[in-house]
């Protein structure tokens, strides 16, 4: 019996799979099985897989990650689940550490980490992305209140009678759950992988809306206000000051939109603009620091607009969490 399973969910990733597997398989640390979940590829994605995986596990119909994951784990015969996102690469110490920090602390149920600082893309939204995770991260207390799907793992046993329908979340709706049954979530900061995966200005965009609109069901699922600053941050890995720069720029949006109603209120926009700057200011030093004045002047104004997509994906994941909840009483009666 292996001590680690490690579970990598895939669809259709033919472009990192072979990189993300073969990392898995240079690890120092070798008492484990490698199980990839398929999630209906039509690529070449399947038969990488079969070249390192212990097990490849092919789901016929229309799934979620969520539903991926747990085909995964109820598959797996390891005491501690870890699981590795197909476009991820690990380093060879990686599960060293995550079984060496379970042996020192049997107190905790589950640990998770972080993206590095490197990316291998090069072009501005990549970078961009990758940077911002990398900073909000490595401002996280020790305990945390969610999992990061890049890289985290749990014990087995904690895991009973979870359920998610979340598309894209299904990380941070797991940790959640972990926490309301009174789970200890560990955050490494040493536990760094590589993301590989590429943005462009619509999937940056896409994906920035997805996760706050599944984040807003999941606040209200798992009552979320209980976690609100908890452990000295804001929700799940957004901090205090992130929360607080996406309601600013929601009340700029909604001021200027009912601008002649409300009687010109340019004074209040424009303290809720410096605000906005002042909550983000250290965020911008860092940009600066790391990647020069043009990727920081540019960084300025997505920052913005990425609050924006924020802020709509928070109101309209919200707004479908209500009408399900509706739709299910009527369906009561």
């Amino acid at each position: 019996m292996p001590y680690l399973s490690v579970i990598v969910p895939v669809s259709n990733s033919q472009n990192t799979i072979e990189e993300c597997l073969k990392a898995i398989k240079d690890s120092s640390y070798k008492d484990y099985e490698l199980i990839v979940v398929d999630c209906l590829s039509t690529d070449s994605t399947v038969l990488i897989a079969g070249k390192y995986a212990n097990r490849v596990i092919r789901l016929n119909e229309v799934c979620n990650r969520s539903q991926v994951r747990l085909n995964g784990i109820n598959t797996a015969a390891g005491e501690i689940i870890v699981n590795v996102d197909s476009d991820v690469i690990i380093e060879s110490n990686t599960l060293s550490k995550i079984v060496d920090y379970f042996h020192g602390y049997k107190d905790v149920d589950a640990v998770t980490g972080l993206l590095a600082k490197k990316h291998p893309n090069r072009d501005f939204f990549s970078q961009y992305k990758n940077i911002y995770m990398y900073y909000i991260f490595k401002k996280l207390p020790q305990r945390v209140n969610f999992l990061y799907g890049s890289i985290y793992a749990f014990k087995k046993y904690i895991f009973q009678d979870y359920n998610s329908n979340i598309k894209i979340a299904d990380d941070t709706a797991l940790g959640q759950y972990f926490v309301l049954k009174g789970r200890q979530i560990d955050f490494l900061k040493n536990l760094e992988v590589v993301h590989l995966k590429k943005y462009n200005i619509w999937s940056f965009i896409k994906n920035d809306f997805q996760i706050p609109f599944d984040w807003a069901k999941i606040f209200l699922k798992f009552k979320g206000w209980k976690q609100l600053g908890r452990f000295k941050t804001g929700y799940a890995h957004s901090p205090r000051e992130q929360i607080l720069s996406v309601i600013s720029v929601s009340l700029i949006f909604l001021l200027t939109f009912f601008y002649h109603i409300l009687n010109k209120p340019l004074l209040l926009i424009l303290c809720l603009f410096l605000f906005w700057i002042f909550l983000n200011r250290l965020f911008f030093i860092f940009f600066l620091r790391e990647k020069g004045l043009r990727f920081g002047f540019l960084a300025f104004f997505v920052t913005f607009i990425d609050n924006a997509v924020m802020a709509t994906g928070i109101f309209f994941g919200s707004l479908a969490f209500f009408l399900s909840k509706i739709r299910l009483k009527q369906k009561c009666f």
